[in-house]
């Protein structure tokens, strides 16, 4: 029998599971702090609401589509949440601005690699209802705020607009063509995989020579500065384009200190067919992960629900990456492989029934009591609880059932204290101050 989970899946033991909700925790609490509502929709979609939204790559080959034996109809694993988010917000109209966050399971079938994963977990921000610009900057506030509250610094938050893009395209290399232009946007959103080059090779596929010249100066300008950039965009004098610099300016403004941490590229693209205006990345400079986060503003994607134009911006942060590259710069450790306050530790049989007793009354005062089914030495019992990362014990043996008392430890130090079995709350503000 075949035990491993299936390609791209994988099995989390405890102590990956605490760091994960640790993680998760942390990311919730940010969205919260800004005002965002929880929400939860199904891991199966109807497929005709999937299809269409993301892409000939995405559908042809990255959906799981399936069909049950003894039903007609057919399914698919969502793909991402922002399009189940568009489902739910056509059939219950909810009153606007609509702020959610949802944190589940997406489905890809990807080639597996480090940090790419076949089902992965998305941490999503959204706000439906409201135009440009504010909701755009209040999304990359917040995932820049779940960054600095991690303990990351060294992350890069990349910006463009689909409007600059179908801009510079339209003009500078004469493309009319909405499928050529797809096809196009679409190989230079390979470019972080493929490099420079090999994105102006693919590109002789639609475009002449002098055409991927154009595209080859536009890539370059990834290296300037903010203000070269807006200095760039306001000399071409790109007809419509005032709001989009606008929005860029803003940003700048309104973020503070954390608009170090945003850089304008005109080369980013996102991959996603449904974006419609702002669109952002996030990189680590280390280690280079690729992006952990991405999104933009799709003001066309629950029209296609709805038969009318509802405004929407969101972001999505991917926490398998994130956690990778938390672990791997210490923000977050392996500790421990249980939720656990104290473990108790019975020394002989005849203690077990007050060790019973002592774990009911810590539980009932909110602590979390680990207690074993069976009797172990001291030197034992400590080496069994620190081995599972619990940092506190509580010793019963014949003496302490005797005189009715306990003996606490704090595994770390070494140190023990007597307490009397009622001293309950003298235990627990021990514990407390402890953690």
């Amino acid at each position: 029998m075949f035990l491993n989970p299936p390609k791209g899946m994988r099995d989390f033991p405890p102590k990956e599971k605490i760091i994960r909700d640790k993680v998760f925790r942390k990311i919730e609490r940010v969205f919260q702090r800004f005002g965002f509502e929880p929400m939860e929709t199904p891991i199966v979609e109807m497929w005709d609401v999937l299809k269409g939204k993301y892409g000939d790559e995405a559908e042809n080959r990255l959906i799981w589509r399936f069909k049950l034996p003894y039903s007609d109809k057919e399914f698919a694993l969502r793909y991402d949440l922002t399009v189940p988010l568009a489902r739910y917000f056509s059939k219950y109209k909810p009153s606007i601005p609509f702020k959610r966050y949802q944190i589940g399971q997406v489905y890809r079938y990807e080639d597996p690699q480090k940090g790419r994963y076949r089902e992965f977990y998305q941490c999503d921000v959204d706000v439906v209802g409201v135009e440009e610009p504010l909701p755009d900057i209040e999304i990359l506030d917040v995932v820049s705020s779940v960054f600095e509250d991690l303990g990351l610094r060294n992350y890069v938050i990349k910006i463009n607009d689909r409007r600059v893009l179908k801009k510079i395209f339209e003009e500078s290399l004469g493309v009319k063509d909405e499928r050529i232009m797809l096809e196009v946007l679409r190989t230079i959103d390979k470019l972080d995989k493929i490099g420079k080059d090999g994105v102006l090779r693919e590109l002789e596929k639609y475009l002449s020579k002098e055409k991927i010249g154009n595209v080859s100066q536009i890539l370059e300008t990834s290296s300037f500065k903010n203000e070269e950039i807006l200095d760039f965009l306001e000399k071409k004098k790109f007809e419509n384009l005032e709001k989009v610099i606008e929005l860029f300016k803003t940003c700048m403004d309104l973020l503070g200190s954390k608009s170090d941490k945003i850089k304008i590229d005109l080369s980013l693209v996102r991959g996603l067919d449904y974006y419609t205006g702002m669109i952002y990345e996030v990189v680590v400079t280390e280690p280079k992960i690729g992006s952990i986060s991405g999104g933009g503003r799709y003001d066309n994607l629950i029209g296609m629900f709805v038969g009318k134009k509802i405004p929407a911006v969101g972001g999505s942060i991917g926490v398998e990456r994130l956690i990778d590259v938390c672990v791997e710069q210490g923000v977050v450790k392996y500790e421990t492989d249980m939720f656990c306050d104290v473990g108790i530790i019975p020394l002989t049989k005849e203690g077990m029934s007050q060790c019973w007793r002592l774990a009911d009354e810590l539980r009932r005062n909110d602590l979390s009591v680990f207690l074993p089914y069976k009797t172990f030495s001291p030197r034992e019992g400590i080496k069994y609880f620190e081995k599972k990362g619990i940092k506190y014990v509580i010793l019963i043996g014949k003496e302490e059932v005797e005189t009715k008392t306990i003996t606490f430890q704090n595994i770390e130090k070494g140190l023990r204290k007597k307490y009397r079995f009622d001293e309950i709350d003298k235990i627990k503000k021990e514990v407390r101050s402890l953690s």
